[in-house]
């Protein structure tokens, strides 16, 4: 499993550092979005199902051991309500990358290029939603950070 320097215990962090936390992990989870494309690429040109089986693996893992912890970032602004509901929209974006990620891969292996096509365009107004979720996490931020002074 990977760990960065980088990777905080939220649940002993300060209020403050729980959204640079959450944008963190967020980074974390582009980069691991680019190994997994990296992976999939490598996949369909040497067709090396067992590498690429145990790369899935250690990719899953990272998945979830981010997801956690942003989940347990949610938990702690319960009483925020905004900043609450945007990271439930933001998990609830990268569910639905993963699995149109997921989607896509399948249909370049089955070489349904229509489909394949279809998903990209989906997975591209997934993304921008992520980003327009990361954006308000952004202005959140700043605001949480000014009523806590």
């Amino acid at each position: 499993m990977e760990n960065t320097e980088d990777d905080v215990n939220v649940n002993e962090c300060k209020m403050n550092d729980l959204l640079p936390a959450l944008f963190r992990l967020q980074s974390q989870r582009c980069l691991t979005y680019q190994r997994l494309a990296d992976a999939q690429s490598m996949f369909l040109n040497t067709h090396n199902f067992p590498a690429f089986q145990n790369f899935l693996s250690d990719i899953t893992v990272i998945f979830a051991r981010i997801s956690e912890e942003i989940l347990s970032i949610k938990k702690r602004f319960e009483t925020s309500k905004l900043i609450y509901k945007h990271i439930e929209q933001l998990q609830d974006y990268e569910q639905k990358k993963l699995q149109m990620t997921n989607d896509l891969f399948v249909a370049k292996v089955e070489k349904k290029n229509a489909e394949a096509e279809k998903l990209n365009e989906k997975l591209i107004e997934i993304v921008e939603n992520i980003n327009e979720i990361v954006e308000e996490l952004r202005y959140d931020q700043q605001d949480f950070v000014q009523t806590e002074i």
